[in-house]
C-alpha cells in the first residue's frame, strides 16, 4: 500500500484531509510517522500488550466507580455546606440507570468522531483525558454538582472510547495473522474481567474504610495509568487513518448500507441475550438474598455472587481458546473437528446455553416459594452456564463485528453492537414496568384525619387492623428543614416473625442483619430464650447456631422463644422471635402503621401492608376500607385505588418470571437459526503494508 492509497478524494479539504505526507509542502518540518497498515507477519502484533493492559486498568476504573455509585448517592452525598444531601433509593436508581444508558449511547458519537474525523488513536487518547477528568470530579467534589459533572464526563469518555478500543485491537492485524484474532479478543475480554473482578472487591472496601475521596480517587488513578499505557504503545500501534469524506461515502455506499442492514438483525437477536445476562445484577441478586449464602466455608453477601462471573470468564477463556503450555487445544478446536464452528454458530450455541442458565433460577424460585432453603451453590452453577454463554456470544460478537465491518466503519459497527446492550436492558425495563402492580393508594382532598382499616383473610380466619392517615397543610416553600444531624447508624437485626409449625417438623430460622456504619468481624449467635414446659430441647438442639440460618425440631406443642444476636466489631444488636408448635390453624397478622402526609404532595398515599404475614404460610387476601373523613372532604371508600392489594406486586412473579425470559431466549435461539444460515460472511481485514515499510501519517 502506498501513501496515496490512504488519501481520501477530498484531500484538499483541511477538515477531512487524510494527512498524508505527500500533501505537505516540501519546506514543512518533518512530522512523526507511524504505521498506517498492518505488516505481513505470522506473529502477534507488538501493540497488543499495551491495548490489553490499558483495557484492564480502564475496566478497573469503570467497574470500581460504578460498583460504589448507589452506596455513595444514598449514604455519602453532601451539599455545599458539607451536610448530608442523600438521595432516596428510587432517586438513586434513576440516576444510576440514566448514567448506564448514557454510557451505551455515546459509543455512536465516539465511533463517528473516530472513523470520520480524528482516527481511533486520537479519539481514544483525547476521550481518555475526559474520562480522567470525570474521575477527578467525583474524587474532589462530593456534592450533586460534582456527581453530575463527573458522571457526565465519564459517560462521554467511557462510552466514546468503547467502540474504538475493540476496533483498534482488530486494526493491528492483517490477512497474514488474522487467525490470531480469536485468541486476542479472548485475552482482551480476559483483561476486562480481570479489572472488573479486582475493582468490585477493592473499591467497596475503600469506600467503607477511607471514604469517597479515596474510593473514587483510586479508580481515577487507574484510568490515568490506562491512558499512559495506551500512549506508550503509540510507536508500535498500527494507526489506521481517519476516513473523512471517505467514511461518509463508505457508510452510505451500497457496501456500507448493506453491511449495516445485514448486521442490525444479528444485533437485535443478541439484545435478547443481554436482556437475560444483565439480570444477574438485579433479579439474581434479589434471589440470592433469600438463599443459604454459606458456601465453601464462607458466608457470601448477595451482591458478592456477581464476582463469580469475571472469575469464570478468566477460567473459561483458556478452556475455550486452548492453553498451549499444557497442550490443551481448546474446546473450540475440539468442537470444530466434528461441527465446523463459524462466528454465527458460536453465537447460536450461546443463545441455547442461556436458556438453562435461566431455567435453573426458575427451579430455585420454585423451591424457595415452597419453603425450601436452597444453597447458593445452585445459583453459582447458573453463573457458570451463563458465563459459558457469554464466552460464546459476547467475545465472538467482538471479533465478528470487527471482521464484518468495512475498513472505514470499524468503530461505527462496534458502536452498533454495543447498542444491543441498551436495547436488551430497555426490553427488561419495559417488561418490569408492564408487569408491575402498584399498591393500594388514596389521594386526600383536604387536610385532617382519615380513618382506615385493613382486613386480611387466609380463607379460614380474618383479622382487621385500623389505622389513621393524618394530612397536614402543604409546607411553605420558604420553610426549609434544618440540615439533618450526621449520626452513626448502629447495626440492626431481624429474627423474623411469628411462625406456626407442627411438632416434629424441622424449622429453619431466617435472620437478617444490617451492619449500619459499624465495621469489623461478624459473629452470629442464636439461643433459646424459653421453651414449652415438658420440652427436652437444649442448646445442643439448635444446629448451626453460629450462622444466620440455624435449624431445630420442636418436640412438644407450645411456644419456643429464640434470641438472635449479631455482633460486628464492638457493636451488637439483638432480636427475638416466637415459633409456635401447634396443629391448629392460626389467623393472619395485619401490620400497618399510621401515616402522616402533606397535602402539597402530588403523588397519592401508598397503603402498604407488606409487613403483614400468615404464621402458617397460607395465601392472604386483603381489603382496604375508608371509615371516616374530615368534615369538608368529599372522598369515599371507592376512591381507594386497588383496594384489594395488600402491597405492590407483579403479574409475573416467582418462577414464572424466569420462565418467561427463558422462553423468550429459546424462541430467539430458534429464530436465529435461519437468519444465521442465510447470512454470508464478508470479511474486511485491513490491508497489509509491503514488507516493513513505515507509511507516513501525522498522529498527535
Amino acid at each position: 500500500m502506498t501513501p496515496d492509497d490512504q488519501q481520501p478524494d477530498s484531500a484538499h479539504d483541511p477538515l477531512f484531509s487524510g494527512g498524508s505526507a505527500n500533501h505537505w509542502d516540501d519546506a514543512a518540518p518533518a512530522k512523526k510517522t507511524y504505521l498506517t497498515a498492518p505488516v505481513a507477519s505470522q506473529e502477534m502484533p507488538k501493540g497488543i500488550p499495551y491495548i490489553v493492559t490499558n483495557e484492564a486498568a480502564e475496566r478497573f476504573s469503570f467497574y470500581g466507580m460504578k460498583g460504589i455509585l448507589i452506596v455513595f448517592m444514598t449514604k455519602y452525598l453532601v451539599d455545599s455546606s458539607g451536610a448530608h444531601d442523600l438521595m432516596g433509593a428510587e432517586e438513586a436508581k434513576g440516576y444510576y440507570h440514566l448514567f448506564t444508558s448514557a454510557v451505551y449511547f455515546t459509543p455512536i458519537l465516539g465511533a463517528i468522531i473516530a472513523d470520520a474525523f480524528f482516527g481511533k488513536y486520537r479519539t481514544i487518547l483525547s476521550l481518555s483525558l475526559v474520562y480522567c477528568a470525570g474521575h477527578l470530579c467525583l474524587a474532589l467534589d462530593e456534592t450533586r454538582f460534582g456527581l453530575a459533572l463527573g458522571l457526565g464526563l465519564i459517560a462521554l469518555g467511557s462510552g466514546g472510547i468503547k467502540p474504538c478500543v475493540s476496533a483498534h485491537v482488530g486494526d493491528q492485524f492483517g490477512k497474514t495473522n488474522q487467525h490470531l484474532l480469536e485468541k486476542v479478543f479472548g485475552w482482551f475480554y480476559f483483561s476486562i474481567n480481570l479489572g472488573a473482578f479486582a475493582s468490585t472487591v477493592l473499591t467497596p472496601w475503600l469506600l467503607a474504610n477511607y471514604g469517597p475521596h479515596v474510593a473514587f480517587g483510586v479508580p481515577g488513578i487507574l484510568m490515568g495509568l490506562a491512558t499512559i499505557f495506551f500512549w506508550m504503545g503509540r510507536n508500535v500501534f498500527v494507526h489506521i487513518p481517519r476516513g473523512g469524506i471517505e467514511f461518509l461515502k463508505e457508510t452510505f455506499s451500497p457496501t456500507g448500507l448493506k453491511s449495516i442492514g445485514r448486521l442490525l438483525p444479528i444485533y437485535a437477536f443478541v439484545a435478547m441475550f443481554w436482556a437475560l445476562f444483565d439480570q444477574t445484577g438485579s433479579a439474581w441478586v434479589l434471589q440470592a438474598d433469600r438463599m443459604d449464602l454459606n458456601f465453601l466455608g464462607l458466608e457470601w453477601l448477595p451482591s458478592q455472587i456477581q464476582a463469580v462471573n469475571p472469575i469464570m470468564i478468566m477460567v473459561l477463556i483458556p478452556v475455550f481458546n486452548g492453553f498451549k503450555t499444557i497442550g490443551w487445544p481448546g474446546l473450540y478446536s475440539l468442537i470444530d473437528r466434528v461441527f465446523p464452528l463459524t462466528h454465527l454458530r458460536k453465537i447460536g450455541i450461546g443463545f441455547f446455553l442461556t436458556v438453562p442458565a435461566f431455567l435453573l433460577p426458575a427451579w430455585i424460585e420454585r423451591q424457595l416459594d415452597a419453603g425450601e432453603f436452597v444453597n447458593i451453590g445452585w445459583q453459582l452453577l447458573a453463573y457458570v452456564i451463563m458465563t459459558a454463554a457469554e464466552v460464546f456470544v459476547s467475545i465472538t460478537c467482538l471479533e465478528f463485528s470487527y471482521t464484518q465491518a468495512p475498513r472505514k466503519m470499524k468503530s461505527l459497527i462496534m458502536a452498533c453492537f454495543l447498542m444491543s446492550v441498551s436495547l436488551g436492558n430497555i426490553f427488561v425495563s419495559g417488561v418490569n414496568f408492564f408487569i408491575h402492580e402498584p399498591p393500594a393508594s388514596f389521594h386526600p382532598d383536604v387536610d385532617g384525619r382519615y380513618e382506615f382499616e385493613l382486613t386480611i383473610s387466609d380463607g379460614q380466619q380474618a383479622v382487621t387492623r385500623p389505622f389513621t392517615l393524618t394530612v397536614v397543610p402543604a409546607s411553605s416553600s420558604s420553610q426549609k428543614p434544618a440540615p439533618a444531624t450526621v449520626e452513626q447508624t448502629p447495626p440492626r437485626v431481624q429474627a423474623g416473625h411469628l411462625r406456626a409449625v407442627a411438632p416434629g417438623t424441622v424449622v429453619r430460622m431466617y435472620g437478617s442483619v444490617d451492619p449500619g456504619d459499624a465495621k469489623g468481624n461478624r459473629h452470629y449467635a442464636w439461643s433459646f430464650a424459653s421453651v414449652p414446659q415438658g420440652s427436652r430441647i437444649g442448646p445442643e438442639s439448635l444446629h448451626q447456631a453460629d450462622t444466620r440460618n440455624p435449624t431445630f425440631i420442636p418436640d412438644v406443642a407450645g411456644d419456643y422463644e429464640l434470641a438472635f444476636l449479631f455482633r460486628i466489631g464492638n457493636s451488637q444488636a439483638t432480636d427475638q422471635v416466637t415459633v409456635r408448635a401447634t396443629t391448629t390453624n392460626m389467623p393472619p397478622v395485619a401490620n400497618v402503621s399510621d401515616i402522616t402526609w402533606s397535602l402539597g404532595d402530588a403523588d397519592p398515599v401508598s397503603l402498604d401492608g407488606s409487613e403483614s404475614f400468615d404464621p402458617d404460610g397460607d395465601a392472604m387476601n386483603a381489603t382496604w376500607r375508608l371509615l371516616a373523613v374530615p368534615d369538608q372532604s368529599l372522598r369515599q371508600h371507592t376512591d381507594i385505588a386497588n383496594a384489594d392489594r395488600l402491597a405492590s406486586g407483579s403479574t409475573l412473579a416467582g418462577a414464572n418470571y424466569y420462565l418467561f425470559f427463558a422462553a423468550c431466549m429459546l424462541l430467539t435461539a430458534f429464530l436465529f437459526i435461519p437468519v444465521a444460515m442465510a447470512y454470508k460472511e464478508q470479511t474486511f481485514i485491513q490491508d497489509e503494508a509491503p514488507g516493513d515499510e513505515q507509511l507516513p501519517q501525522e498522529i498527535a
